[in-house]
């Protein structure tokens, strides 16, 4: 089974509402990667409250970023194509049960709306691991457990915070010293071991 470290920026922090603005993914088994800018769903003009946390600038998905139908697609092929050849996969987002989870949730039923069914068995199949969660598994006195906290404790530089491929290096970086950890306490780190041992869905 492989793992896919992934993040996505958006236009707001509604993850019910908002656009996709730009994924990135790393699978840390084979370290193969994706990466695009996004343009937004809804075709809306990002906020400058969004260019100013993200540095993502409308011209620049204009210029930049590809048609929603597309990278969609192109997304879950990358995923469907590391499923297949590892027989497994495990997705793993910082706060992916409140936020990242749910922007997959929707792209896969987008996807479906237009009559492709091909992603189905790896949808049902995949393994959702929020690392927020293990993070205070493992550092239950300290009081924040965001990304930028965890680069602290482990001393990661993310030199492109908030920006999809920095925090997804960012967070594979982190996610190798949190599976040494749960090893040394004889924990299964598969991500059915984690999702049975870490009250996961």
């Amino acid at each position: 089974m492989a793992t896919v470290i992934y993040d996505f920026e958006t236009s707001g922090l509604n993850p019910h509402t908002e656009d996709i603005i730009e994924i990135g993914a790393n699978c840390i088994t084979n370290g193969v990667q994706f990466q695009s800018l996004v343009i937004p769903l809804s075709k809306k003009a990002i906020s400058s409250k969004i260019t100013e946390i993200t540095g993502i600038t409308n011209e620049l998905l204009k210029r930049e970023g590809v048609k929603t139908e597309k990278i969609f697609i192109n997304f879950f092929d990358y995923l469907n194509h590391i499923y297949k050849e590892y027989d497994g996969l495990t997705m793993v987002a910082h706060n992916g049960m409140q936020f990242d989870d749910i922007f997959l949730r929707r792209m896969h039923r987008y996807i479906q709306t237009t009559g492709n069914n091909n992603y189905d068995e790896l949808f049902q199949n995949i393994i959702f691991i929020d690392s927020l969660m293990v993070c205070r598994y493992i550092h239950p006195s300290r009081k924040y457990h965001n990304m930028r906290e965890m680069c602290m404790v482990y001393n990661v530089k993310n030199k492109q915070a908030h920006r999809a491929m920095g925090d997804v290096n960012a967070l594979s970086t982190i996610w190798v010293y949190l599976m040494n950890y749960l090893k040394q306490l004889k924990i299964d780190v598969s991500g059915e071991g984690l999702r049975s041992s870490l009250y996961y869905y």
